[in-house]
């Protein structure tokens, strides 16, 4: 796996660690307290002031229950993902199983009308 940016990987892990931190309704000071460490550092890796070693990365991910992939911002390809597909897959996560669906079904109707790499969009 290679990164190639190492600027978009680091946003990507501060945003996710807040990102899942609040999808498991934590506060900083909450997970701070579960890592043993301060919420300051929370927040500053949350900042992109700092970002976690990798033991605390992987800490991380034990306590909000989610994968290295996905708290890197990492798809299943070995592919970075970047800022804007971050935020989408972030969003998708975040619906409940009817807001998935309907948002499954949009994706194939956009699909089928063309909006594809290379396919030329049809008139809706």
């Amino acid at each position: 796996m290679i990164i190639n940016n190492e600027r978009l990987l680091k946003e990507n892990i501060q945003k996710n660690i807040a990102f899942y931190r609040k999808r498991q309704k934590m506060t900083q000071k909450d997970l701070a307290t579960l890592l043993g460490i301060t919420a300051a550092a929370i927040s500053s890796w949350e900042c992109g002031n700092n970002s976690p070693d990798i033991e605390s990365l992987c800490a991380i991910c034990n306590v909000l229950h989610v994968g290295l992939y996905e708290i890197c911002g990492i798809s299943t390809d070995n592919t970075g993902i970047n800022a804007e597909e971050n935020d989408l897959l972030n969003a998708y996560r975040s619906l409940n199983n009817d807001g998935r669906h309907k948002l499954s079904e949009r994706a194939k109707e956009l699909i089928d009308l063309g909006y594809t790499k290379d396919g030329n969009a049809k008139m809706a």
